[in-house]
């Protein structure tokens, strides 16, 4: 191997363990009501604030990800009851979804399954902060 490669193989490498260490407090979590696991980083990810907006009285409202299927009709949002929102390990917005079959057969779409926010927000119940 060159040594241009070995240095790149080397920076992927250092990527992947840094981004493993930021979000490995995904792992072990359940949602508060559901009690599904949440499962890792794999399935868990950062939102940017502008994907995110308190709805009325509590909870939220997250854009949804892109279709899965491009004869899906258009996503909008996900709503986040207050009950299911968790405090964020990192003063940020995350959630962790997962693909799961429909009624049609071979369609697939995204599912919710938790949902994280910062510890500020008024969205989050004080006896589940620590959760």
């Amino acid at each position: 191997m060159k040594h241009s490669q070995k240095g790149f193989a080397s920076l992927i490498w250092l990527v992947l363990i840094v981004d493993a260490d930021a979000h490995d407090w995904y792992t072990g979590k359940t949602d508060p009501v559901m009690h599904w696991k949440c499962c890792g980083h794999r399935d868990c990810h950062p939102l940017n604030a502008d994907e995110v907006r308190p709805a009325e009285g509590g909870g939220f409202f997250v854009r949804q990800p892109e279709p899965y299927s491009r004869n899906d009709p258009p996503t909008g949002e996900w709503f986040i009851p207050k009950d299911r929102v968790q405090a964020s390990e990192d003063n940020g917005y995350h959630i962790c979804e997962t693909l799961v079959p429909t009624r049609r057969v071979g369609r697939l779409t995204m599912r919710w399954m938790c949902f994280f926010a910062p510890m500020s927000t008024s969205s989050i119940e004080l006896d589940r902060i620590s959760n």
